[in-house]
């Protein structure tokens, strides 16, 4: 099987079964097509070298590309602690009315969204006070996760700014791993 590339679409080809072929496109050997597509180490992308042949270079990752993978990241973890958005509605009504039933004095009615987790022995007290712990550890997370990603951001840009990518890329990779660590056991999270 002989693979052509091209250096006009960045693309490689496979002689005989693609067609039409760019004007461009020109037989690599099999070894070069190992090197460059098999055996391709991270952090490597593929160009064009002056010849119009596959070369390898160091990947440079953009600004954008860091800031949404930060993004990725704080979104999976509020996914992972709420579930889905209409859950997160959920929780924050509950904790609402919880928060009301609190300030009565846990008097009077109890709410429903209190009701119904003053289930299996808990009282509606017991309920309220469990809703409004678990509502102040979501929305201290959701506090350290909105901080974390801004700050990070502007850490990364600085970098990115200075010419400094791999910097850039160890403070967006520190950044995840601390989004991680700050959900976990909370919400859905919990074990």
């Amino acid at each position: 099987m002989r693979h052509l590339y091209s250096a006009s679409t960045g693309l490689f080809y496979i002689q005989g079964l693609h067609t039409p072929l760019p004007a461009d496109a020109k037989l690599i050997p099999d070894e070069l097509f190992t090197e460059v597509v098999s055996n391709r180490p991270a952090g490597k992308a593929v160009v064009a070298d002056a010849n119009g042949l596959p070369m390898l270079v160091d990947q440079v990752v953009s600004e954008q590309e860091l800031c949404a993978r930060i993004d990725a990241a704080a979104d999976a973890a509020r996914r992972s602690v709420a579930g889905d958005p209409l859950r997160a509605v959920e929780y924050a009504n509950a904790a609402t009315e919880a928060q009301a039933f609190a300030a009565a004095g846990y008097q009077g009615e109890v709410p429903p969204m209190v009701a119904a987790w003053a289930i299996n022995g808990r009282t509606a007290q017991h309920a309220a006070d469990d809703i409004l712990r678990e509502a102040a550890q979501y929305n201290g997370a959701l506090v350290q996760l909105r901080t974390v990603r801004l700050q990070a951001k502007e850490l990364m840009r600085a970098a990115m700014a200075d010419g400094n990518v791999e910097l850039a890329e160890d403070i967006a990779a520190e950044t995840i791993a601390s989004i991680q660590a700050a959900v976990a056991g909370i919400g859905n999270n919990a074990s």
